[in-house]
């Protein structure tokens, strides 16, 4: 419900007037900066004093640290993998930042504006690249078992083919036939989830 209610709200961002780096620079404001601060003022103190009752709050998962400035310096460089409840930060930043492309693009569309070869290209463009761009950290950041490789880029791919779908779909909502299209629209979307399923671990 959090990620459908802030989905929504992305809707209301003024694509066209403001684009692709104001956007960014907001989402960095108002979920980026807080959980950086969320880390050093709640994450780490409470992983610090959860050691003697959860062994993952622990450095090395065996052994405590009582000093807890030593504990700062073992715990941040893996402080990813212990996010704990934060997890949905990043996530939806990550959200954010990858649907954007189809954000403007749906806008545009709600709005009739005609199809530009130059400012929808852009569009395309920027969804490609983002792809390209999550392609690194999905791939070499997460390789456990081939994690990267077996579950991840295969995900990257499968939503490609979805927001193409997506792309395609929403030209064709104004034409004549265009109620049938919205449909496809609407079915497409837990017909995606469920394909992105496939590739959870």
């Amino acid at each position: 419900m959090f990620f459908y209610i802030s989905g929504m709200g992305a809707t209301f961002f003024n694509t066209e007037g403001k684009g692709f780096f104001l956007f960014t620079w907001n989402k960095i404001l108002r979920l980026m900066i807080p959980f950086v601060i969320a880390i050093f003022v709640f994450l780490i103190p409470r992983l610090y004093f959860g050691q003697p009752y959860e062994e993952w709050c622990r450095p090395d998962k065996v052994n405590m640290e009582n000093d807890y400035w030593e504990f700062n310096k073992k715990i941040i460089p893996g402080i990813m993998s212990r996010l704990s409840w934060l997890w949905y930060l990043p996530a939806l930043f990550i959200d954010c930042m990858i649907t954007y492309p189809l954000l403007a693009w749906s806008v545009r569309r709600s709005q009739k504006i005609p199809f530009n070869g130059r400012d929808d290209g852009n569009i395309v463009f920027l969804q490609l690249g983002i792809f390209v761009a999550w392609c690194y950290p999905a791939f070499y950041l997460d390789t456990d078992d081939d994690y990267g490789q077996r579950f991840l880029l295969p995900s990257i791919l499968t939503l490609s083919i979805i927001m193409m779908l997506f792309y395609v779909l929403q030209l064709s909502i104004h034409t004549e036939n265009g109620a049938k299209y919205a449909m496809m629209i609407k079915i497409l979307g837990p017909c995606g989830s469920i394909a992105l399923n496939l590739w959870k671990n």
